[in-house]
């Protein structure tokens, strides 16, 4: 889930005003204008000044447009020179994250730190306790040597003024497959290798150096030159937005995409399909194959369980079938709450864009339109409320019991969440023996909590539990 911060308005503001600049036609003439507007002669800088920032701004501009910093070989490379040579779909080798050096504050790799509140006491427990000798007091004040220091954590333990602070890098302490790094200027540097997609460093960036590469942008052009494009809407869009299903369908119509395809539809077709091959498979253990990160986890980081992960296609692939079936020659966008999402659509076919729920709501904004004022007589919401559910941490399991005989008998567990004791926890399950069915979610909450929800956890399940019910009251009637 992301948290409300300046780093992530700039990151919005920098959408908006390039999709605003393609719905006018303007792009290539008023883009390198960006840095500037945003950040005007006398404004209040972040950094040590407004030229800092502006060409901080450029390069985030760059990064997602898919752009390394590094192959800007003159600094006075116009943005419109990036954009002539951007192109719509990246091969599937191609990294969708981007770490902007310029950006990146080196955040002081000592986990321990000692702030103001030190009184340089008689008793000093840090430094009397401290197992490596790290802690001197100068100045009636305590001082850590990081050279000495293991992070060990007593002398925060043991300060009775609480003066002592556990102070992480935040996107290091974020990734729980230490994936991210510093390299030898004290920069972040992601291990694709390690990375799978999880998009936790990139919300856990207090200064936005982490960045995604956007198909926002190809989407706009697509729908400017009137292509047929179909949105795919993935069941956590009843969660993140607060106007109806039928409302955000006609809001994306009025866009220009050609229709609206709830993903819901592709989860019941993963449920029996899921459930099917948990019977061929006859009561081995199989984890589920919906959550892109998961399955990354496993394959990089537990590969032991590699050979039991379900190969039922995600709900995002069958739905997308499903769409090309009713609207040929048309390219598939989904959108939903993921980082992950678009790096599995770079391994199939069947799915051309993603857009995340936060670009999602910047193609709003920049169009003027706000989807709750719209009136609409399409009151329907395909699939059942357990397809819905796949948003839910737990949803898919329930889904899959639901297709399950009584006579079949299923262990399931369910990680909601992978951070690094649920990591752990997966490297001995094969061992255990105890378990059948594994539902995995990268994200606390399922897709409820992904990387680019912005709603409350509590206000999201509200908003999915009233759909369910609305669903089961109408299959009711």
């Amino acid at each position: 889930m992301v948290l409300a911060n300046r780093a992530v308005q700039i990151r919005r503001e920098i959408q908006q005003r390039i999709v605003r600049l393609i719905l006018n036609e303007k792009l290539l003439d008023e883009i390198d204008k960006i840095p500037l507007s945003m950040r005007p002669r006398g404004s209040e800088s972040f950094r040590c000044c407004v030229y800092r920032d502006r060409a901080l701004i450029k390069q985030k501009i760059m990064a997602m447009l898919g752009f390394e910093i590094n192959s800007e070989e003159d600094e006075m490379s116009a943005l419109s020179d990036f954009i002539l040579q951007s192109f719509v779909k990246a091969p599937a080798d191609r990294e969708i994250l981007h770490v902007v050096e310029d950006a990146c504050h080196g955040c002081q790799q000592n986990n321990y730190i000692v702030t103001n509140m030190c009184r340089g006491c008689e008793a000093r427990a840090c430094e009397v306790n401290c197992p490596k000798d790290a802690i001197d007091i100068v100045g009636r004040r305590a001082l850590i040597n990081p050279d000495k220091c293991i992070s060990c954590g007593i002398c925060e333990t043991v300060c009775p003024y609480h003066a002592i602070i556990y102070a992480p890098v935040p996107c290091e302490q974020a990734c729980p497959v230490g994936a991210i790094s510093k390299n030898e200027n004290g920069k972040e540097v992601i291990d694709f290798d390690k990375c799978t997609f999880c998009g936790k460093c990139l919300i856990a960036c207090p200064f936005g150096a982490i960045v995604e590469e956007t198909h926002l942008f190809d989407l706009v052009f697509a729908l400017k030159r009137k292509k047929r494009v179909v949105a795919m809407l993935a069941p956590s869009v009843a969660a993140q937005f607060s106007c109806s299903l039928p409302q955000m369908k006609e809001a994306l119509k009025k866009i220009g995409f050609v229709d609206v395809v709830y993903v819901a539809e592709g989860a019941d077709l993963t449920t029996q399909h899921e459930a099917e091959e948990f019977i061929e498979r006859g009561g081995e253990l199989m984890t589920t194959s919906c959550c892109p990160s998961f399955v990354g986890i496993i394959n990089k980081h537990v590969p032991e369980l590699s050979e039991h992960i379900s190969t039922t296609p995600s709900p995002m692939v069958y739905t997308a079938r499903l769409a090309k079936q009713r609207y040929p020659n048309s390219q598939m966008v989904f959108v939903g709450p993921c980082l992950a999402k678009k790096s599995e659509a770079f391994n199939v076919n069947e799915v051309e864009l993603v857009i995340n729920f936060e670009e999602l709501d910047a193609l709003l904004m920049a169009a003027e339109i706000d989807p709750g004022t719209l009136e609409t007589d399409d009151n329907e919401v395909q699939a059942s409320k357990n397809a819905w559910g796949f948003a839910a941490s737990g949803g898919v399991l329930e889904a899959v019991k639901s297709k399950l005989p009584e006579d079949i008998d299923i262990k399931p567990t369910v990680f909601n969440g992978i951070d690094r004791k649920a990591l752990k926890q997966l490297k001995v399950l094969k061992k255990m023996g105890k378990f059948n069915f594994v539902e995995g979610m990268s994200c606390e909450g399922g897709c409820l909590g992904g990387c680019y929800m912005d709603v409350k956890p509590m206000v999201a399940q509200k908003r999915m539990e009233a759909l369910k019910e609305m669903i089961e009251s109408n299959r009711k009637q």
